[in-house]
């Protein structure tokens, strides 16, 4: 039997007795699906385990991680195909979606849900059949589960913006509801609610007992990112539906009570984070501590390029910065289950299915910046002007891929052992910088703390910090314009290829009612930038269309508007 990742692998051991065969050819096939409805397998605190990780392993499937990226990047400024790349990702680049395109289909986020279904519904009875399975042991299962279920809601609003909430249990496919989509608002509303029944459930961060545990399952402090977060476009939705025909769903002050809630949100999960860290360095008297406990980069091996920071984060992995990241073995990538990073970003040092545009560095960090030489394979760039010496054909993604700092060790591909991570603290620093800034009720203080937190994450990351090239001056982001401007450019160079960056442009489109501000990313197309441009004129546009299959199969869908005629499902039959 093929291992799986360490942190789920305890959790999954008693299914493991359900495969009928010696070896499986991914991990959704060791539980026969008639296996996990059945009313007699629901007995034990194992088989509750066992479903509990078939969901996580859900979200980290090739399938899964491959549509994070897809989805949450693609579209942007960061991105490209390389000229031997497949239909489906040059038409998403392109802006020519299509309801074929295999990247529309969002199946795999709905089995995670149902499988999170699943456990909610059925694991309450399991505590009356075994004794070693505690109410404790399920209230912690149960807020893992509607979390998961919120997260992978929240990822198909993002991406589709009306989409079905499925927040009922099914026995099987045969017997599954055609959910009607819902408005973004109400789906958001739903996913918080599952957050707050969450948050007073799962465990507290740091409670678990290896680090694996405490980052690679949702604790307090992921919950807390994941409301901050759904705060965010709450209220950038509810900024965009102000005063249109779709007022109604959103109440006066409902901008200013997201962002504060986002900001809450933030400051209760660095306040937990300051916590585990003095208790984790309480023995380290004399510890030097930096601007909100950022890991810091060695100076002299900075001169080398070499980020430890890097190092630290992607290379070792579970640093004290991150949140909450899916936990990776090589094995998973044998068996082809967990490949989602290594098919998109490259192994062994050759590119993957997807590159970063030629210009993008040059454009958005400068010569000193560490990140450029261990999120890409860039070997230089001279001041803002673009790579120089011998450069490589292809900028490829090198963050996950590079085993460290600069890019040139890279992990194999039998054996990508990379986690995939979902949170950690400088992206939730960045949301509270945008939450502070965007409220309606902003002023000279939150300009100049989000400046801090922005000139905090920047400085780190910057080859010698003492000399910085190129200095962030505090005066010149004291408007909301300029500071939010600032955030969204951290944001691009802290957190690219992270399944950000376009979630971070229609947020920013959603505030400002319109896509103007975003049409720049239509610019790495030289050839067909105009046509990209024209085609994302509308709101509607930044949105995918949904699976022509899906239509098919569930009638009371409505595909996007500028994506294809209303009634197309009725034309599909």
């Amino acid at each position: 039997m093929k291992r799986i990742s360490k942190i789920y692998k305890k959790l999954f051991v008693a299914v493991a007795a359900l495969c009928f065969m010696s070896s499986c050819t991914d991990y959704l096939t060791i539980i026969p699906p008639e296996k996990i409805t059945e009313e007699h397998y629901w007995q034990t605190k194992d088989d509750v385990n066992g479903i509990l990780a078939k969901a996580y392993l859900n979200l980290l499937s090739t399938d899964a991680v491959s549509k994070a990226i897809v989805w949450g990047e693609l579209r942007a400024d960061n991105m490209t195909f390389p000229a031997s790349s497949g239909e489906d990702l040059k038409y998403i680049v392109e802006a020519n979606l299509l309801d074929e395109n295999s990247y529309c289909k969002w199946n795999i986020y709905y089995e995670a849900i149902q499988t999170a279904n699943l456990v909610i519904d059925r694991a309450p009875q399991v505590m009356e059949r075994d004794p070693d399975f505690t109410e404790g042991d399920l209230n912690v299962v149960l807020g893992e589960m509607y979390a998961l279920r919120a997260l992978a809601h929240f990822y198909l609003v993002r991406t589709f913006r009306d989409i079905p909430m499925a927040l009922e249990v099914v026995a099987d496919d045969s017997d599954m509801p055609q959910y009607p989509q819902v408005h973004p608002m109400e789906a958001l509303n739903l996913i918080m609610a599952d957050l707050d029944k969450a948050q007073g459930l799962v465990m507290k961060s740091g409670s678990f007992i290896t680090r694996e545990q405490n980052y690679g399952r949702i604790t307090e402090n992921a919950v807390l990112a994941m409301k901050a977060d759904v705060n965010l476009w709450r209220a950038a939705f509810a900024t965009y539906y102000e005063g249109g025909e779709n007022a109604g769903l959103v109440a006066a002050g409902d901008v200013q009570k997201y962002y504060d809630e986002c900001v809450e949100d933030c400051q209760k999960l660095l306040k937990n984070m300051d916590a585990l860290f003095e208790k984790e360095n309480k023995n380290r008297p004399g510890l030097v501590r930096y601007p909100y406990d950022l890991i810091q980069n060695n100076a002299e091996a900075a001169k080398d390029k070499i980020s430890t920071a890097y190092d630290e984060i992607f290379g070792s992995m579970n640093s004290s910065e991150s949140i909450l990241e899916l936990q990776v073995e090589g094995d998973n990538i044998k068996n082809g289950f967990a490949s989602g990073v290594p098919n998109m970003y490259g192994k062994n040092g050759d590119r993957g299915a997807i590159i970063v545009p030629a210009t993008f560095a040059s454009k958005k960090y400068t010569k000193d910046d560490l990140r450029v030489f261990s999120y890409t394979n860039l070997k230089s760039l001279t001041g803002n002007t673009g790579a120089s010496g011998s450069e490589p054909a292809d900028v490829i993604i090198a963050k996950y891929h590079a085993k460290g700092s600069p890019a040139t060790d890279y992990r194999k591909g039998d054996d990508f052992d990379a986690n995939w991570i979902i949170y950690r603290k400088t992206d939730v620093l960045l949301m509270m910088a945008e939450a502070m800034v965007a409220r309606p009720s902003a002023g000279e203080e939150d300009f100049a703390k989000a400046f801090d937190i922005v000139n905090a994450i920047n400085t780190r990351s910057r080859m010698d910090t003492t000399n910085i090239y190129k200095p962030f001056k505090q005066g010149d982001y004291m408007t909301k314009e300029k500071s939010l401007e600032l955030i969204s450019d951290e944001r691009v160079r802290e957190l690219s290829f992270e399944g950000k960056r376009w979630y971070d442009l229609v947020r920013k489109a959603l505030r400002e009612k319109s896509t103007a501000g975003i049409l720049f990313v239509a610019d790495k197309l030289d050839s067909n930038s105009g046509v990209v441009k024209s085609k994302m004129t509308s709101i509607d546009a930044l949105f995918m269309p949904i699976h022509i299959d899906e239509l098919r199969y569930n009638k009371l869908l409505k595909q996007n508007p500028i994506h294809g005629k209303e009634d197309s499902s009725a034309e599909l039959n």
